[in-house]
């Protein structure tokens, strides 16, 4: 299908179809990304629009030569109704038949095809060798860009973690810029290690352009060089170099950060990263302490977990004023909960440094997203949760780790509509996020709040395949089979899950704590019904 991509664009509704970016554009000149196999879906849709097109025939057109499961094609349409915010209007599903789009399409210009026309659109060889001028497609409204993984030049192979950080200090620092679209850190962790040509991840991410750079530290003095890439043309845009010591580095954060920016679009107000981006800490040890912790943390391990636990509680004695250290000690204490490996005086301690951090740093995105997630689970203050929420997605929504977050507050407090809403641009933002389990689970346990079993057992099931060990997932999928009157397949989920829980863990302790009683107390008894301990 690649070379059919670069010939044809697609105007239909209120969207444009882009091969050359290969992103959906919607009416405000914003780009929509889309994952490569649901946009060739869409684009042989179009290409048919007007005419059933069986699934079949969409298998063989996206997937040719390779056999896959019929939920990966379903996967592509539920991705390309909620990029249209369509009801099935437009992409009409016909039962046991296939798929037709219903929608005047004109190809650069030309129709192609009209809903209900008997007149079939050319063929897609024709299409292919089609030649013509794409129409002007509007501005964008912001830059995209993903900063990928630096590289360590130090001596010391053990200073890895520190570059990942920052590499994930200027992600931040540049998500915070209300022009930018910004991949999210775990996405652009994918390619770590990874020899790849800056088209390829252009296309895979729908960016414009990529960061990449190195990070050398030695006896104090640190040197940050850093180059942008044009993902289409894989010009140079920018490079340069940046020198200073560790007594500095936040000053340094900033200056990579507003020379990027200026780079991108010059007339941007590079001083607003300034504005926006906060000096976490005056001390040096504490703040290596929590990136060591940031890099053990994302690991989803028992081990790792507590490692990092430990690091954050040393980073917070030598600074008690490091509000992003405890807020996200706080928020990490969720994912414990959740898993198991923590107890009451845990908890009560997270949700109290969750209030400190709100204390200390009242308007930094990151500190609210994390200190909104854990007041909401510690402690069930659900107004508090929400409102600390509300200010980080205000500050800061452009950042997949904000919206992810701040669903899962909206989960707790039973508002499925604006939680399913913000994991879904988050999983836009962020397509290829190592946490993607935390968007699987989240939508699955908001479909399931909101009574919808067979939309939360597909998302429970995809967040089981993609990370087994997180248990989150796995009850929400014996819940939702179970209350969808599917007792075998959930009794057979449930033994699944015995086998990797604690015998003595407490289903009280662990199922999120939601705001409605009644919809906690079904999901637990269904839990125990399926054969669930606890």
């Amino acid at each position: 299908m690649g070379e059919r991509k670069g010939s044809v664009t697609f105007h239909f509704a209120s969207f444009t179809l882009d091969p050359r970016r290969a992103a959906l554009i919607d009416r405000s000149g914003a780009e929509v990304v889309l994952r490569p196999k649901t946009f060739d879906v869409l684009w042989h849709l179009l290409a048919n629009a007007g005419r059933l097109v069986s699934r079949e025939e969409l298998l063989t057109a996206v997937w040719p030569g390779v056999f896959v499961a019929d939920d990966n094609l379903t996967g592509c349409v539920a991705e390309i109704r909620r990029a249209l915010h369509d009801d099935g209007r437009l992409l009409r599903t016909m039962p046991r038949r296939g798929y037709l789009l219903d929608a005047e399409v004109t190809r650069d210009g030309s129709p192609t095809a009209q809903a209900g026309s008997a007149e079939s659109p050319p063929s897609l060889d024709r299409q292919i060798s089609w030649e013509a001028t794409p129409r002007p497609l509007p501005p964008l409204v912001r830059a995209s860009l993903v900063v990928l993984p630096f590289s360590n030049l130090s001596d010391d192979p053990g200073q890895e973690y520190f570059v990942d950080g920052m590499t994930e200090e200027l992600t931040t620092a540049l998500s915070r810029v209300r022009w930018f679209f910004v991949i999210a850190r775990n996405s652009a962790f994918t390619y770590k290690g990874r020899a790849v040509d800056v088209r390829q991840v252009g296309r895979e991410l729908g960016v414009r352009y990529v960061i990449e750079g190195s990070v050398r530290r030695s006896d104090g003095h640190v040197r940050i060089t850093v180059q942008m890439i044009e993902t289409e043309t894989g010009h140079h845009v920018w490079a340069d170099r940046f020198d200073g010591t560790m007594e500095d580095i936040f000053a340094l954060q900033d200056r990579v950060a507003e020379a990027v920016a200026a780079a991108v679009e010059p007339k941007l107000e590079a001083a607003e990263i300034g504005r926006a981006y906060t000096k976490p800490t005056e001390n040096l040890d504490a703040y290596d302490l929590y990136l060591r912790a940031l890099s053990r943390a994302y690991r989803f391990t028992r081990k790792d977990s507590d490692v990092a636990m430990s690091k954050l509680r040393q980073a917070v004695a030598l600074d008690p004023n490091f509000a992003l250290a405890k807020a996200f000690s706080a928020g990490h204490r969720v994912i414990r909960k959740a898993q198991g490996w923590s107890g009451p005086e845990e908890w009560v301690e997270g949700a109290a440094w969750a209030r400190d951090a709100l204390k200390l740093e009242p308007d930094d995105p990151s500190v609210l997203r994390l200190a909104a997630l854990a007041v909401a689970y510690l402690a069930r203050d659900y107004a508090a949760g929400i409102a600390a929420a509300e200010r980080a997605l205000a500050r800061n929504s452009g950042s997949a780790q904000v919206l992810v977050s701040c669903a899962w507050v909206y989960i707790f407090a039973c508002q499925s509509e604006k939680a399913i809403g913000l994991l879904e641009r988050a999983m836009r933002l962020s397509p290829h996020d190592h946490e993607k389990v935390l968007m699987f689970s989240g939508t699955a346990l908001a479909h399931l709040v909101a009574g919808d079993w067979d939309a939360a057992i597909h998302w429970a099931d995809r967040s089981v395949r993609y990370t087994p060990s997180w248990l989150s997932g796995r009850r929400m999928l014996v819940g939702a089979l179970m209350l969808s009157g599917r007792g075998a397949d959930a009794r057979e989920a449930a033994a699944d899950l015995r086998s990797v829980v604690p015998p003595d863990q407490s289903l009280e302790d662990v199922v999120p704590p939601l705001r409605d009683q009644q919809v906690r107390d079904r999901y637990i008894a269904a839990l125990r019904a399926a054969g669930v301990p606890g």
